[in-house]
């Protein structure tokens, strides 16, 4: 992994290509951001520049044994701790040595990964996963050994709100490392991080991915040039949303979206509980992605309606539906529905049962649905009352 092969974060890169420039690096680095930012990646780029056997314009060469090695996460100076579930009392499964082959091929497999994917990895289920106090015993023991190959030694801590308490171990080798020694900790809730921890750190915040970069990235992995940019716009600066989009079928969450809001504006609550069956199955990663589509239609709904802006970006089935939807998008009406979405994707990333939080989505949207329908019926004007009364019967019954 190489910096360049990261799309956008120019200045991210910018910040920590120049510390190794001036050989004025932090010992301990905190990359914080959202999902889909690139965290994970950055962390591994600025890895491999350090192990680098000869860099070349502040980025690794991505051809000498040591990148070679640390492309297949193999490099034995670079060590990695990240959460993994309880396995009982075999503290020997529950340790990132015995989890590190599941890890590399996750990783290689998704380098945008986040947390969710790997529990899938992991086939968590419902079991918890955590950063134990032996974890860090580990790498202490670990750290403790001079560099096999390069002048480096490097940690990746990745999802270091896992540590809880057991973080309290690290603090000296946080604040006095030995030499050439680099910690990078990745989160993406730095506030569940103990403060004495970040106090010790260098704390770099990365903001989310730009669309524009994202849409350059997919049109450069043979992606259709229509769907590139309908994905750089829905993803929300999510990288890994963005790629999850590629892999699925174009008309999917258009055909899914509109089966929702159809019956979520038609009350059919017998029909509800069919489309939440077929679709609970689909996995969280898609239905986040269903989730952020969806809020990125009400949108296109909501700028119809208010400057009668074209969705040009969408295909023609997704723009009859934007046209014959947008009267009931008022402000109100997106404010109640987005916080019906966002509710469910916190519920979707917290392991909430998805048919319950797909049930609670449905009565969310149809009670934003039923108020915007009660104050477009009171609209004082005969006008507001015919133009009520043409969209209504323009929107599509199911």
């Amino acid at each position: 992994m190489r910096f360049v092969d990261i799309p956008g974060q120019q200045g991210v890169k910018g910040m920590l290509q120049g510390g190794f420039a001036s050989g004025k690096m932090a010992h301990a680095l905190l990359l914080t951001g959202p999902e889909g930012c690139g965290k994970l990646p950055l962390a591994m780029a600025y890895a491999s520049l350090l192990l680098c056997h000869q860099p070349i314009e502040n980025d690794a060469c991505g051809v000498c044994p040591a990148c070679l090695k640390v492309g297949k996460l193999i490099h034995p100076d670079l060590h990695f701790v990240f959460p993994v579930i309880n396995q009982g009392g075999d503290s020997e499964k529950n340790s990132t040595d015995h989890w590190i082959q599941d890890f590399r091929r996750a990783f290689l497999e998704q380098p945008h990964m986040e947390f969710e994917n790997w529990r899938l990895a992991m086939n968590a289920d419902h079991r918890q996963a955590n950063i134990s106090r032996a974890e860090c015993y580990n790498i202490l023991s670990k750290l403790g050994l001079s560099a096999f190959e390069g002048r480096y030694k490097v940690v990746i801590l990745w999802l270091a709100e896992f540590l809880g308490d057991a973080g309290n171990l690290l603090l000296k080798i946080l604040e006095e490392p030995p030499d050439q020694t680099v910690f990078i900790l990745v989160s993406a809730e730095p506030e569940q991080i103990l403060m004495t921890i970040r106090s010790r750190v260098r704390s770099i915040r990365i903001g989310p991915m730009d669309s524009e970069s994202i849409r350059l990235a997919l049109l450069g992995m043979d992606v259709q040039e229509q769907r590139a940019a309908m994905a750089a716009l829905a993803c929300g600066g999510n990288f890994h949303r963005a790629l999850c989009m590629m892999s699925e079928e174009p008309f999917e969450n258009s055909v899914r979206w509109t089966g929702l809001m159809r019956l979520a504006y038609s009350g059919h609550q017998s029909e509800i509980i069919q489309w939440v069956n077929q679709n609970s199955e689909l996995g969280r990663e898609p239905l986040k992605s269903l989730l952020d589509y969806g809020l990125h239609i009400l949108r296109e709904c909501y700028l119809y309606r208010e400057i009668q802006r074209d969705p040009r970006s969408l295909r023609e089935d997704e723009k009859e539906f934007v046209h014959k939807f947008s009267p009931f998008v008022s402000a109100i009406a997106l404010s109640a529905m987005q916080t019906a979405l966002e509710k469910a994707a916190y519920r979707l990333e917290r392991n909430g049962h998805i048919r319950l939080v797909l049930h609670n989505l449905y009565f969310d949207l149809q009670e934003a649905l039923v108020s915007e329908r009660r104050r477009m019926a009171k609209a004082s004007a005969p006008q507001a009352r015919r133009s009520t009364k043409e969209a209504i019967l323009q929107f599509p019954m199911p």
